[in-house]
């Protein structure tokens, strides 16, 4: 039977023949053993290695993937709350006396002005001070800053001409107590639109000249 001798331990040794305390004597198929056994725990040690790597590539694959859904979740959430509160702003708006083209530059100008608020599930919208919507356009169109974005209202200026409004109510006149007062108040009558009228003919109310 073939007999191997192998040092008990190789990193001691630095020069010179080891001695013999230092080595053991084992056959053939052991030393064979003995190689199968490392050869298995390398590959092993190698199998976990790649293991560990796959491990890693698979983690840096799912906090990307996390990272990309995180991220569209926050874009939704962002077009969502923007969406929110440029409905609130033109509902608001609608109901107002703007001039034309004055609601979409005015969502535009105050929406950042605004939050979108989750209560249970709930979404209200509010200033950043805690005032509703209403309130806020209210308070913002009555300052000086928005105030050319409504329609001037009339208080106490001139009537157009021809309303009714524009005449001044004369005195009525009245009724005729008898016969001879209403012939009377025809005659006035008929004489005071010839008068007006100069292509009458020539007769009561008009002179020839």
């Amino acid at each position: 039977m073939t007999m191997y001798r192998i040092l008990l331990n190789p990193d001691t040794i630095d020069e010179g023949s080891p001695a013999d305390a230092e080595m053991v004597s084992i056959s053939a198929s052991e030393l064979e053993a003995l190689r199968a056994a490392a050869a298995s725990a390398t590959k092993i040690s190698e199998a976990k290695e790649r293991a560990a790597e796959r491990s890693l590539a698979d983690d840096r694959l799912r906090a990307e993937e996390i990272g990309r859904w995180s991220k569209k979740a926050e874009d939704w959430e962002r077009a969502f709350k923007a969406a929110t509160k440029e409905k609130e702003l033109a509902t608001v708006l609608a109901s107002r006396p703007l001039v034309q083209g004055a609601a979409p530059q005015l969502i535009k100008l105050w929406r950042d002005e605004l939050e979108v608020i989750d209560e249970a599930g709930q979404f209200r919208v509010a200033t950043r001070d805690g005032r509703s919507v209403a309130e806020a356009v209210n308070a913002w169109l009555a300052s000086s800053e928005y105030a050319h974005f409504s329609r001037p209202t009339s208080r106490g200026g001139t009537t157009p001409p021809g309303d009714s409004r524009s005449t001044s109510t004369a005195t009525a006149t009245p009724p005729p107590k008898n016969l001879g007062e209403a012939v009377l108040m025809r005659w006035r009558e008929a004489l005071q639109g010839h008068r007006q009228n100069p292509d009458a003919p020539i007769g009561l109310g008009r002179r020839r000249f």
